[in-house]
């Protein structure tokens, strides 16, 4: 049954879909090749999950079951752009939505950080125990200063939404595709980084329990409902 606070949440995650129609930084003209460049991403997002993943189906389950169980987060130290270190288990406890950005992207990025945003409004009044973790891949030009003023530009709350940088561009890219099996390619001399645009929810534990494309305008609801499912899970599951 649902509850005042789950329709609360649902009205409030409708309306900031649609008042983040038009994304905060998004650029308002889409070349043809950052067209070709989000549809590989896509497709390369989607085989890359699917393929990583098998601990169930990536979206969220309205049947009344638990969230499937997924991989395990591996172990991680990264710099948040405050200057705190985080690492996995300094986020146990915690439920989180991953995704992966950098602040240089001609692409979805912008879009992505505003669909962040959407969710961090949703979220103002509730539980501290929910964090938001944006993850760059590309280390070498954000540093903590560059990713703080990219979180202002998104009116980040450092309390909820944390932004992640270190100095091995190797281990952000092994956390990316063999810990959360997302598609994230370096740039090479012609093209820029190429990315998957999926928002993955951690459990409190550590694991992997759905994925939402971060460019779906229905995705907030969806993360959440899941957010609210896995809240309330003893520690124990």
């Amino acid at each position: 049954m649902a509850t005042t606070k789950d329709a609360a949440m649902a009205q409030s995650a409708s309306a900031l879909e649609e008042s983040t129609s038009t994304d905060a930084g998004a650029p308002e003209n889409e070349s043809v090749n950052w067209f070709l460049w989000v549809s590989l991403a896509v497709v390369l997002a989607g085989s890359a999950f699917l393929w990583g993943w098998s601990g169930g189906p990536k979206t969220t389950r309205d049947d009344g079951t638990p969230l499937p169980i997924g991989a395990a987060v591996p172990s991680f130290s990264l710099t948040e752009c405050q200057g705190e270190t985080i690492t996995r288990e300094s986020l146990l406890g915690n439920v989180w939505v991953a995704d992966f950005i950098f602040s240089r992207c001609p692409g979805p990025c912008p879009k992505l950080s505003a669909r962040m945003r959407a969710l961090q409004l949703s979220l103002a009044d509730g539980p501290e125990n929910v964090r938001l973790v944006s993850f760059t891949l590309d280390p070498k030009t954000d540093t903590p200063a560059t990713l703080r003023t990219y979180a202002k530009r998104f009116k980040a709350d450092p309390s909820r939404w944390l932004f992640l940088t270190g100095t091995d561009e190797d281990e952000i890219y092994r956390l990316a595709t063999e810990g959360f099996f997302q598609t994230a390619i370096p740039p090479s001399k012609d093209e820029t980084i190429i990315h998957s645009n999926y928002f993955v929810i951690v459990d409190k534990l550590g694991r992997i329990r759905s994925a939402h494309d971060g460019l779906d305008p229905k995705s907030t609801k969806r993360i959440l409902h899941d957010i609210e499912r896995l809240l309330v899970e003893t520690e124990t599951s």
